[in-house]
């Protein structure tokens, strides 16, 4: 009989055996974690800095510094000339490969992380209820403000994983690279055509009063606009309550954007697959 296309039993045996073979760095990012937090939320609270966030806070930066790291070494074995004939001959379909490295640096940092800062959180307020008398908010996973933090990170993810296998060295910086250029390219096409149709050479932000208050009185010059212009203007048309079309059209490219990387990234790895799995 021919084996199914997909498999979950293939699946979960290829996500186990990752889990097996690097469960060190979790961990190790779990432990480090707590070793830092605690002597600086001591320190912090013994200074009076006594912020309802702080653990909020830092569940953005471990999400993101974690979470984008991680996704960059996905798929370090395809590059590893020593286990990259080894990976690719596994008998599992491309999807299923492909899945068991997006499942775990998404979905499975979208759970055990949130759960992972809310006993962290309980842990370092226990210490400063003991300590102090007092105690900051415990991490709250429900804040829909954490799991619109997530919907970025989703967005901001895909093409760090499309980067994990495109890239053979330095995937992480490669692809901050391109998005960089990406950004600066789409600025300056802005900036050519605004110039060509109204004559102004500059720009000037007039829609980040909510955003950013101290920059709506400022002028910004073209080599601002270039480093973070369209990343602001993009963040400000989807943060805009207000319907308009191109906050529509924004969102729904914003929605779309994850999936399609995803896809093109099963289509390459498909390719090696083909090409150098046989």
């Amino acid at each position: 009989m021919t084996e199914p296309a997909f498999s979950l039993r293939r699946l979960w045996l290829l996500l186990r055996g990752d889990f097996l073979a690097g469960w060190r760095t979790p961990v190790f990012f779990c432990v480090f974690t707590a070793v830092v937090l605690f002597p600086v939320s001591l320190q912090r609270y013994y200074d009076g800095l006594v912020e309802p966030s702080f653990h909020q806070s830092l569940f953005g930066y471990g999400l993101f510094i974690w979470g984008l790291f991680a996704t960059s070494r996905a798929f370090r074995t395809l590059h590893d000339r020593t286990r990259r004939e080894a990976y690719l001959l596994v008998p599992a379909s491309t999807l299923e490969k492909l899945l068991a490295r997006l499942l775990p640096v998404t979905l499975g940092l979208g759970i055990a992380l949130p759960v992972y800062f809310l006993i962290l959180s309980v842990a370092v307020e226990l210490l400063n209820l003991a300590i102090y008398g007092s105690r900051r908010p415990l991490f709250n996973p429900f804040d829909p403000g954490i799991w619109n933090l997530y919907g970025t990170y989703l967005v901001l993810q895909s093409p760090f994983f499309l980067g994990a296998i495109w890239f053979r060295r330095l995937a992480f910086l490669k692809t901050l690279f391109a998005l960089v250029l990406l950004n600066a390219g789409l600025a300056l096409l802005g900036l050519v055509t605004v110039h060509l149709a109204t004559g102004i050479s500059g720009w000037h932000f007039r829609d980040l009063q909510d955003l950013h208050p101290d920059w709506s009185i400022w002028n910004i010059g073209i080599l601002d606009f270039l480093l973070y212009g369209v990343a602001d203007l993009f963040v400000n048309y989807l943060m805009n309550p207000d319907w308009s079309v191109q906050a529509t059209i924004l969102r729904l490219m914003t929605f779309l954007f994850p999936p399609v990387l995803w896809w093109i990234a099963w289509l390459r790895l498909r390719e090696a697959q083909v090409n150098d799995g046989i």
